[in-house]
């Protein structure tokens, strides 16, 4: 069955999550979204070939295939956190660098292929582990960094993180590469 989650409170996720949420529609039951989210962005993903994906529209920033691996990282992340939570973890979670990630993250010696796969991998188990939680589970909340969080603020962050960074891949990487 699927639930329909009040998105969360002021205060119960990191203010920057806020730039996330603007991508998402809270009044729709969270497997729905989280459904029609993955739909959209395999889509998205798979529609960008093996050379757009080493483009870099400026400099010192990330490539498409670094971006993917970010998007990856950062899910399994979040995906760690909402479990912990859902298990009643007591401790502190740790923040983490995401430019030392994708530094360390080897996306431009992987086929862009395998790196699509993974994607769909990571989409499919966090799908599985969200459809998991129960509704008493969707009440918890948790610290991150030092910040209270909301276990809801967190399956809501997922899908918005995503479409943001795909946002920024069609305004500054697709619109220079197909357009020139």
């Amino acid at each position: 069955m699927d639930t329909l989650i009040a998105r969360p409170e002021e205060g119960t996720y990191p203010h920057y999550y806020a730039n996330y949420y603007k991508w998402v529609e809270f009044n729709q039951p969270i497997l729905e979204l989280w459904q029609y989210a993955i739909q959209d962005s395999l889509e998205f993903w798979n529609g960008i070939n093996a050379e757009e994906a080493e483009f870099r529209y400026e400099e010192g920033k990330w490539s498409i295939k670094e971006m993917l691996l970010h998007i990856c990282d950062t899910e399994r992340i979040f995906i760690f956190r909402a479990l912990s939570i859902s298990r009643g973890e007591q401790a502190d979670l740790p923040g983490f660098d995401h430019n030392a990630y994708v530094q360390a993250s080897g996306a431009e010696q992987r086929d862009w292929l395998s790196i699509l796969q993974e994607y769909q991998h990571i989409k499919q188990m966090s799908y599985d582990f969200i459809a998991s939680l129960s509704a008493e589970q969707w009440s918890l909340k948790g610290q991150v960094a030092g910040q209270e969080i909301a276990l809801s603020g967190i399956a809501y962050v997922i899908p918005g993180h995503d479409k943001h960074h795909q946002e920024i891949v069609k305004n500054r990487y697709l619109s220079k590469i197909r357009n020139s």
